[in-house]
């Protein structure tokens, strides 16, 4: 099983309303919701609207519903969808990312390694 994230498109209804037994990650009300779920609960997800969109972790998306859907979104839920869909944004790490405050090895973000 591969722990993904899982958005779901519905018109006229909150996705998230009710009882879900996934994590909710993001909400764009009224008619976006994003889930952490195992790919195989694409089917399952795709019910709480008419469009699921499974994010796996390399990136590749699987479709489930109705693409069209997203032209009859606002501005916003439209901008959303499409942010999703190009995934996470591949900063290159930064010093400290990660670490705890207190570790002895952390690094703050506005030290130069260089000491200039």
């Amino acid at each position: 099983m591969e722990t993904t994230e899982i958005l779901v498109v519905s018109l006229g209804s909150d996705p998230a309303e009710g009882e879900v037994r996934w994590p909710i990650v993001t909400r764009v009300p009224p008619s976006i919701a994003v889930f952490r779920a195992d790919t195989h609960h694409l089917p399952e997800l795709s019910a709480h609207g008419r469009l699921a969109l499974a994010r796996s972790p390399q990136g590749e998306i699987t479709s489930s519903g109705d693409d069209t859907l997203v032209r009859q979104l606002d501005e916003s839920a439209r901008l959303f969808v499409e942010a999703w869909r190009a995934g996470p944004s591949k900063q290159p790490p930064r010093p400290g990312d990660g670490r705890n405050w207190g570790d002895p090895e952390f690094q703050p973000p506005d030290q130069n390694p260089n000491g200039v």
